[in-house]
């Protein structure tokens, strides 16, 4: 029994809260309860909900989460899950199907479900030239069996039931299972038109929950954009033999490599996962496509009279939002540098002005997109809760950085819960991620006794209340939310007790861990020689760095994940890295703009990390920049009103700090943490019946019959797209 006691209170002590360790390490979380577990990094956000969960154990005095939310309570979830699913469903379609839809709708509602796709979808990522699809669409109503339009046309239909409602959900993925025969053939072209069918894919299952996992449709893609050459500028404008490219056929590769850009980058934030470009994108040098539209570009050139359309322009600066994206995680979330120390480092200043920046030069309409300047607010105050939450380089974030997470997930959850009321946006599995993040943040702020004493319990209440009515709103399209909410439920109440003390609940860091720079490094455990002090040296290289683990710390010992295949840079590579030098501001940009960073004569501030020497590069023989693929748009877009169209996001960071892939810390208790987010978050709760089954050939006949009826008209957008950008 003593030896019980003993062996418990050295497990206690070993797990103690370490902000560090809590907010570096990894996970691997369980969806469901008897799945498999799946990697979850850092920049995932896995790291506040830990935090929060340690909160609400501190207000609780209790041990574990289970101690938070009782079995009681967990029974309780489940039957409130079940209660809610048996309510009326004679209304309700499944929303997948395991029959597929052998026919295309009638030419004329085809038609109508291009345009609903080339108004919700195009606008964000411009996968295929309108005009040629459009031809190809003939092909196929005239018996082409090409298995490229056949499988494209297909996807589109699915893409654009799939943007109209839930209700059919079951139709369009019946058409995406009628897809699925012509995919085997179209990949094996292993060309332009096989990285489209793999672009579709991708975004139709961001949409809903498919049976294709988006992270290895994209990861595919990513390899695919690197055969053709899509990945340079040199490359992306010459076929594989050497010879030139017809200028449609380089403006559809450059649209290809930044959409398959922007998925890449986008998922490997979400799931905090290494990305599979091998560079940063300081070295992106890939153009832009053109802005013009579809009709104006064709085999021969750019036809005369077009001008920049706002779809284009609201992709382009999407895309700009994520090399912003991109840049934060590098900095604060992958091998921990000397800076940031922390966030009044002036890093946070000049990437927070830039995001300023790149918000006011935003497109101002969103053209019946859906991605308004509201909507662009929003993803600047994600980024910005991306910066000032907890992170491997700064895991003990001040008041001042928790003051700003709290104002922009305030903003977040009311502009979220709006959007989704009103069905401006897709409920995409991101964008509830992103619901999430913002709840778990706000929860995380008031862990700081400033915090609490600025905003009162009832102001924090009721924005926690529209944070869980934005969440049953989200779990119509994504069932598994529903779990979540009787969950959060405990956790607010617990979270908000500590309006009864003006104690702080921050978690602390006694160690100061520097990220192992091999795999030998992680998979060899440091030996311990005493319980409240260990000190171990990793060696890469001819360097030695010393780790002190202070008690109530891990040390890093063997892995219970397995083994990733980290990369290992040679000393002589470390050199070269280091030898390199970032170009000036005055190297970025050809055009001025009155929202550009200054330049060197500037009296305006501006942060130069040491060791910075303005570069000699000057690129006089090229047309373009190759450091950047901001190179400059004409200064003034007819039509477009407050869009810059010449923001460039240069880089803040040194360019020779090259893109290490993130080390997971093998604490030992994470996987208690891990199992327990699965279980009460993701628990094995009741399906029902119109869950469970799939959508029947009745039922497609019936949703069919009614589409024609409820599809929405969106010409009059194409129409005033038309009347306003193309005037000469």
């Amino acid at each position: 029994m003593l030896e019980k006691e003993l062996a418990d209170l050295e497990k206690d002590i070993q797990h103690a809260a370490d902000a560090e360790l809590m907010v570096r390490g990894a996970g691997r979380i369980r969806f469901k309860e008897n799945d498999e577990s799946r990697y979850l990094g850092p920049s995932s956000g896995i790291a506040i909900t830990r935090l929060v969960m340690e909160m609400a154990k501190q207000n609780t005095d209790s041990k574990s989460i289970k101690d938070v939310v009782p079995e009681f309570t967990a029974q309780e979830i489940k039957a409130a899950f079940a209660l809610e699913s048996s309510k009326p469903t004679s209304k309700v379609y499944p929303m997948i199907s395991s029959i597929p839809q052998p026919n295309l709708p009638p030419r004329n509602l085809t038609y109508r479900l291009i345009d609903v796709f080339v108004v919700k979808a195009q606008a964000m990522l411009p996968t295929l030239h309108e005009p040629s699809f459009r031809q190809e669409v003939e092909q196929v109503f005239n018996g082409s069996d090409d298995p490229c339009l056949n499988f494209q046309l297909r996807m589109v239909i699915a893409i654009s039931m799939q943007k109209m409602s839930t209700e059919y959900a079951g139709l369009a993925d019946s058409y995406y299972l009628a897809a699925l025969p012509y995919l085997e053939a179209s990949l094996r072209r292993m060309d332009l038109r096989a990285l489209q069918c793999l672009v579709l894919i991708a975004q139709y299952s961001l949409l809903t929950p498919t049976r294709t996992a988006a992270y290895w449709v994209v990861g595919i893609a990513v390899k695919l954009c690197q055969d053709l050459g899509l990945t340079e500028e040199a490359t992306v404008t010459k076929s594989p033999d050497g010879r030139p490219l017809n200028p449609l056929e380089v403006d559809m590769r450059r649209r290809l490599f930044w959409i398959v850009t922007s998925m890449e980058l986008g998922l490997a934030h979400s799931l905090g996962r290494p990305s599979c470009y091998s560079i940063p994108h300081d070295y992106i040098n890939v153009k832009f496509f053109e802005l013009v539209d579809d009709r104006y570009i064709t085999a021969d050139g750019v036809l005369p009279g077009g001008t920049p359309i706002l779809a284009k322009c609201i992709a382009v600066h999407f895309f700009k939002m994520r090399l912003l994206q991109l840049e934060i995680r590098r900095t604060l979330y992958l091998n921990k540098r000397d800076t940031p120390a922390n966030d009044q480092d002036p890093w946070f200043s000049q990437m927070l002005a830039k995001l300023d920046h790149w918000v006011a030069s935003c497109p101002k309409n969103d053209g019946g997109s859906g991605l308004s300047e509201k909507w662009f607010h929003g993803r600047r105050n994600t980024m910005i809760v991306f910066m000032f939450r907890p992170s491997p380089q700064v895991p003990e974030p001040s008041v001042d950085a928790a003051r700003k997470c709290y104002e922009a997930s305030v903003f977040n959850v009311a502009m979220q819960r709006e959007q989704i009321a009103t069905g401006s946006v897709d409920l995409t599995w991101i964008f509830t991620q992103s619901l999430f993040m913002a709840l778990n943040t706000i929860l995380w702020s008031l862990s700081y006794p400033d915090i609490r004493r600025e905003h009162p319990i009832e102001e924090v209440r009721a924005h926690l209340n529209v944070a869980l009515e934005a969440m049953m709103l989200a779990a119509e399209r994504w069932p598994g939310v529903e779990s979540a909410l009787l969950l959060y439920k405990n956790l607010v109440t617990a979270c908000l007790k500590a309006y009864n003390t003006d104690e702080s609940f921050v978690v602390h860091s006694p160690s100061n861990h520097a990220t192992p720079s091999s795999t030998q490094d992680v998979m060899t455990p440091p030996s311990i020689s005493s319980p409240s002090s260990t000190t171990t040296s990793l060696r890469a290289g001819n360097h030695s760095i010393h780790d002190t683990v202070s008690i109530g710390t891990v040390s890093r010992g063997h892995s219970a994940d397995p083994t990733f295949p980290y990369s290992q840079a040679s000393p002589a590579a470390g050199v070269r890295a280091e030898s390199q030098k970032p170009p000036s501001y005055s190297h970025w940009e050809t055009v001025p703009s009155p929202l550009q960073p200054s330049d060197s004569n500037s009296t305006q501030a501006s942060y130069t990390p040491q060791g910075y020497t303005e570069s000699s590069t000057v690129f006089s023989d090229v047309t373009f920049n190759p450091t950047t693929p901001f190179n400059s748009f004409p200064s003034v877009v007819p039509g477009l009103p407050g869009w810059d169209p010449n923001y460039t996001v240069a880089s803040t960071t040194a360019s020779h700090l090259t893109y290490v892939d993130a080390v997971v810390d093998p604490m030992r208790w994470m996987d208690t943490i891990d199992d327990q987010y699965s279980q009460y978050f993701n628990g094995a709760f009741p399906i029902p019946p119109w869950r469970g089954r799939t959508l029947s050939q009745q039922e497609q006949i019936e949703l069919m019959a009614s589409l024609e009826e409820n599809i929405p008209d969106v010409s009059a957008q194409l129409v005033r797209e038309s009347a306003t950008f193309y005037q000469s």
